[in-house]
Order: C-alpha cells, then sequence, then structure tokens
C-alpha cells in the first residue's frame, strides 16, 4: 500500500474516505497528486474485484484472497537468536512508531527499541478482558488471539495475531453503502459493549484498528491495544486530564470514536444513509455501551426496517 509522510508534521498519512490524504496527527489534509494515484488505483482496483468475486459467486471465500496477494511486499526482521523472520504483507501503517502488516495468516505489531514496554501493555490489556458466562455471541472472537511473540535483536518485540481468511484493516475498503456501516457499527457496539463489561476504555477506535471480514460481516478490535485502561484510571492520567478539559468523558471516549469511524466510512455514501443514521452519528452516546447499543438497536428498525444481511458487493 502507498505510504506518505506528511509535510507539515512528518507522521504518515493515510488515505481517507473520500480518497485523499489526512495526517491522524496534526490533522493535515492534502490531495493526490497523479503519480501518487498510480500505486493506490492499482490496489484499490484489486480490492473491488476481491469483492466482486465474493459477491458474485457463493462461495465462502477460500482462495478469493489469491489475486490481492500478488501485491504483497516483503519484510525481514533479525530475531534475538540471530535467525530471520521474513514476512510476506499486503497491508502495513505505523501507528504511534508501532507498525502493523497484514499478513496471510496473522496480524503482525511490530514495536521498536524504547517500545517494547508497549509490547507486555497490549498483551496485559488483552488479558484483562472479561466476557458473560454465556458467551453464546462468541463475542471472545471479536479481540485479538495471541500465536507468537519473538524477541528481535534491536530491542524491539514482535507480536502476531491470528488472522481469519479474508479479514482486513477497515481503512482497506474506503467509504461503504450505508447499510454495510450499519453492521460494521452494530460489530462496534458489541465490542463496546465488552469493554463496558470488562470495565475498559479502549481509547482507538478506529479504521485502522478495526478488522472486518466483508463475508461473514465479523470484526475485530486488533489494534492499537496498548493505551487500553480501566474506565475509573483513565479519568486520573495525564490524557485522561487533557480530554476531561476538552470536554470529553473518558468514560464515554470509545463510544465517540465508534460514531467517528462510522461517520469517516460513510464518507460520500453520506447522501444515501437514511435519517435516523445521520441522526445517530451526529448525537451524543448513551449512558453507557449498553444503553447504546439499545438506541442502535432503534436505529435499525427505524432507519433500515429492521435487521437483515447485506451482501458487499463492487458498488461500495
Amino acid at each position: 500500500m502507498l505510504s506518505v509522510k506528511c509535510r507539515s508534521c512528518g507522521g504518515e498519512m493515510a488515505v481517507d474516505s473520500s480518497g485523499g490524504l489526512y495526517c491522524g496527527y496534526c490533522g493535515a489534509k492534502y490531495e493526490f497528486s497523479d503519480r501518487d494515484l498510480t500505486e493506490y488505483r492499482a490496489f484499490r482496483g484489486k480490492m473491488l474485484e476481491y469483492l466482486r468475486a465474493i459477491h458474485d459467486r457463493k462461495t465462502d471465500g477460500a482462495g478469493q484472497e489469491d489475486e490481492l496477494w500478488k501485491n504483497a511486499e516483503t519484510v525481514t526482521f533479525k530475531a534475538k537468536d540471530g535467525s530471520n523472520i521474513t514476512v510476506r504483507y499486503l497491508y502495513d501503517q505505523e501507528d504511534e512508531g508501532v507498525r502493523s502488516y497484514l499478513t496471510r495468516k496473522s496480524a503482525l505489531y511490530v514495536f521498536p527499541e524504547g517500545k517494547s514496554a508497549l509490547a507486555e501493555q497490549t498483551l496485559r490489556n488483552i488479558r484483562s478482558l472479561e466476557f458473560p458466562p454465556a458467551d453464546v455471541k462468541g463475542l471472545s472472537d471479536a479481540f485479538p488471539k495471541l500465536s507468537g511473540r519473538y524477541e528481535l535483536a534491536d530491542g524491539g518485540v514482535l507480536l502476531a495475531f491470528e488472522r481469519q481468511d479474508n479479514l482486513f484493516p477497515l481503512a482497506m475498503f474506503g467509504s461503504l453503502r450505508p447499510e454495510h456501516v450499519a453492521w460494521v457499527i452494530s460489530r462496534m457496539e458489541n465490542i463496546c459493549c465488552v469493554l463496558q463489561y470488562s470495565s475498559l476504555v479502549h481509547g482507538a477506535i478506529s479504521e485502522e484498528s478495526l478488522w472486518i471480514n466483508p463475508i461473514s460481516h465479523h470484526a475485530v478490535l486488533m489494534g492499537h491495544w496498548w493505551d487500553a485502561q480501566p474506565i475509573n484510571a483513565a479519568a486520573g492520567t495525564l490524557k485522561g486530564a487533557v480530554q476531561s478539559l476538552l470536554g470529553v468523558d473518558s468514560a464515554k471516549k470509545d463510544l465517540k470514536d465508534l460514531r467517528k469511524t462510522a461517520n469517516r466510512v460513510l464518507g460520500m455514501k453520506r447522501e444515501d444513509a437514511p435519517q435516523a443514521l445521520t441522526e445517530f452519528l451526529a448525537g451524543s452516546p448513551a449512558a453507557d455501551a449498553f444503553a447504546d447499543f439499545e438506541a442502535w438497536d432503534q436505529v435499525i428498525e427505524k432507519g433500515f426496517g429492521g435487521r437483515r444481511f447485506a451482501k458487499m458487493g463492487i458498488d461500495i
């Protein structure tokens, strides 16, 4: 995927839902040049071909990723024991100095020297998640599952998490039609309920941290777990104090991030959205995640006529 550095602050820029570039660090926005667009358009074309394939064929998606993986790049890391770890990846991005990679079977997070403590914090936070005794909805599947931890020669740490076929960062899909944004919101609401049940604030729900499966409508909150905190503790941190001064309730941050993420993903398809959806996204969260989920259920009924499976196709 295309990697562009911000001319204002040097941060890594991302492709937003309107097809431009934005910086998540300083907020700067730029438009692609024709030269910049070449690589992005080629990859985007492969994504659309992939979505057309899974839409047109009666399949579970097995084998449909092959064309995408013809675009894979390779990177090699030196392990502490002297061995090489060679990775073929389809997509990568950087978040607060931690680089993530989408590989065929894993989501990799590389914590460089000086940030290895964040790797341990990531694992502690994921282990602190709690689920209802009868997890009949399989909510635990919406969170990362560690498959490997590797010490790197440069003092860094590589964490590998399981990745099922057809699971990609939400950022790879660009703008989505309202009916697809709706099921993504439903998954985020489920995730926020688990966070609430666990008394945790994730603090960074976004198109990069949320990975989705367009075939099964499954989602995993895969990224940025190092900043997650207990709800009460979040209010007592420096970041929490700053957020309080800005009028941000740390206990509701995930619900606000849910709305921001959905708004960005809706992007150019906003004019097709039912009023109930746009009002929900523009409004304030409910008192807690459970009440917010109930409010979202009403949006599904009023705006979409109830829950129904909408297959993702080429027109996204």
